[in-house]
C-alpha cells in the first residue's frame, strides 16, 4: 500500500496537474516551470514514477518547441527511471522519444543504442509494429552510415512484419528505402566494409 503523500509531494502534485492545464492552453513556459518544480519535488521525496513522468513532460515541451537538445537531458533522466525501476513499456517510449530527438539534430548513430532498447522490449511484449518502426530506424541509420548489409537485413524484418501485420503502406514505405539502397549500390556507393575500399 502506498503511503500517504507529504503536504509537500501533494502541492507538487497539483503542480503537475496545473502544467497538464497550462500545456493544454498553450502556455508551455508557465508549464514547464510547474513540470520543473513538481520534477523536483518528487525527486526529493524519491516519488520515482511521478519524477519520471514529469521529466518525460519537461522533455516534451522542450521538443514541442523545437529544443531538441534541451530535450534530451529530461528524456534520458526519465529513461534512467523507467529501467531502474523495471518499467519497460516506459522506457520502450522514452526510448523512442530519444530517438526522434536524434533525428531532429542530425545524430542518426546515436540513436542506434534507443533503437535497440526499443526493439528489444517490443520483441518481449510482442508488439509488432513497434518492433517493425524500431527495424526501419536501425535500417535508416546503417544506410546513413553506408553500412548497407546491415540496413537491407533490418529493412528486410521491417517489411515482413508490416506485410504480416496488414500494414501496406508502411511496409510499401520500408520497400521503398529499400529500392534506395539498391540504387546506392547500383551507383557506385560503396558499404565501407567493402573490400575494394
Amino acid at each position: 500500500m502506498e503511503e500517504k503523500p507529504t503536504p509537500e509531494v501533494e502541492e507538487a502534485l497539483k503542480w503537475y496537474k496545473e502544467a497538464q492545464v497550462m500545456w493544454a492552453q498553450g502556455r508551455s513556459l508557465d508549464a514547464l516551470d510547474r513540470y520543473e518544480e513538481a520534477y523536483k519535488v518528487f525527486v526529493k521525496h524519491q516519488r520515482h514514477k511521478e519524477a519520471a513522468n514529469a521529466a518525460e513532460k519537461m522533455g516534451d515541451i522542450y521538443f514541442n518547441r523545437g529544443n531538441f537538445e534541451r530535450a534530451l537531458k529530461p528524456y534520458k533522466i526519465a529513461l534512467d527511471i523507467c529501467e531502474e525501476y523495471e518499467d519497460e513499456l516506459g522506457a520502450a517510449i522514452l526510448s523512442e522519444k530519444i530517438v526522434y530527438v536524434y533525428k531532429e539534430i542530425k545524430q542518426p548513430e546515436k540513436a542506434l543504442p534507443y533503437l535497440y532498447r526499443a526493439l528489444e522490449i517490443a520483441e518481449k511484449y510482442r508488439d509488432a509494429h513497434r518492433a517493425a518502426r524500431m527495424l526501419a530506424g536501425i535500417g535508416d541509420v546503417y544506410r546513413h552510415q553506408k553500412n548497407y548489409q546491415a540496413a537491407r537485413e533490418a529493412y528486410e524484418l521491417a517489411a515482413k512484419i508490416y506485410r504480416q501485420m496488414g500494414s501496406r503502406e508502411q511496409a510499401e514505405l520500408v520497400e521503398k528505402a529499400l529500392e534506395g539502397i539498391r540504387e546506392e549500390i547500383g551507383s557506385g556507393e560503396l558499404a565501407p566494409d567493402s573490400p575494394d575500399q
